[in-house]
């Protein structure tokens, strides 16, 4: 009994022995809480993290870039439109008539300066007025040389320039071109800006018919001090008589 309990002994001690210093067995509970691998666990956690970081980083450029888009763009589009507006819808221009006595029937004949008795009254005329009691005749004697002139001032924003009126001339010259008619538009120093029309006795018919005219100027003339002139000129014989009335010189302007 005492040998077999030996070799009992003797077995397990044997069994100890065949282990290799340092090996681990497989199921050695404390390789599987190892702390070298949970340290590992660890610290893969915030690599994992970083890459959403820098995800969010990146974009914030992206929305500066819309934020300022918007911002940028938008007023000098909205700034053009409406300072546009009011500034285009303010302006209707409107013709103002800048003579004073167009119709000749003032109490004076002033601020129109004649050369002769232009300016006549019905009673002194072969036939009416286009507008009571008044009318300025050209031509009412032979050798006639008519100058009636009005000086004013063009507002400094006209746009265009006209005169308006009534005429009505008849003839009895069969001389061609013996008589003369012309109306012009002239600095106060005396050079033609404009003339507006120049006729004679061969342009004119025997008989008189009140017509409206209008006469355009090429240029505004803004700003300027000018001279209005009539002027009817006669031969010797035949009487051609260049009779207005109505006038207006006007100035389109904006209010």
């Amino acid at each position: 009994m005492r040998a077999a309990a030996i070799a009992m002994v003797a077995g397990a001690l044997g069994c100890a022995s065949a282990r290799t210093p340092g090996e681990v067995d497989a199921a050695d509970p404390i390789d599987a809480a190892d702390p070298i691998d949970a340290a590992a666990l660890d610290a893969a956690a915030p690599d994992a993290a970083s890459p959403d970081a820098a995800v969010l980083d990146a974009a914030a450029p992206d929305a500066a870039v819309i934020d300022a888009r918007p911002i940028d763009a938008a007023p000098p589009v909205d700034a053009r439109v409406i300072d546009a507006t009011p500034i285009d819808a303010a302006c209707t221009p409107t013709w103002q008539n800048l003579l004073v006595n167009g119709a000749f029937d003032g109490a004076t004949v002033a601020p129109w300066t004649q050369t002769s008795t232009i300016i006549r009254p019905a009673a002194s005329m072969p036939f009416a007025p286009q507008s009571a009691p008044n009318a300025a005749e050209f031509g009412a004697s032979n050798n006639a040389n008519d100058v009636l002139v009005q000086t004013v001032t063009i507002p400094a924003s006209a746009t265009a320039v006209r005169v308006r009126g009534y005429q009505c001339h008849v003839t009895e010259d069969p001389i061609t071109d013996a008589d003369t008619f012309k109306v012009t538009l002239e600095t106060p120093g005396g050079a033609v800006l404009e003339t507006f029309t120049d006729i004679t006795n061969s342009d004119v018919a025997p008989i008189c018919v009140w017509l409206p005219f209008e006469w355009t100027a090429t240029a505004p003339h803004a700003g300027q001090p000018v001279v209005l002139r009539l002027q009817g000129r006669t031969n010797l014989a035949f009487l051609t008589r260049f009779i207005v009335d109505g006038l207006s010189l006007e100035a389109q302007v904006c209010p």
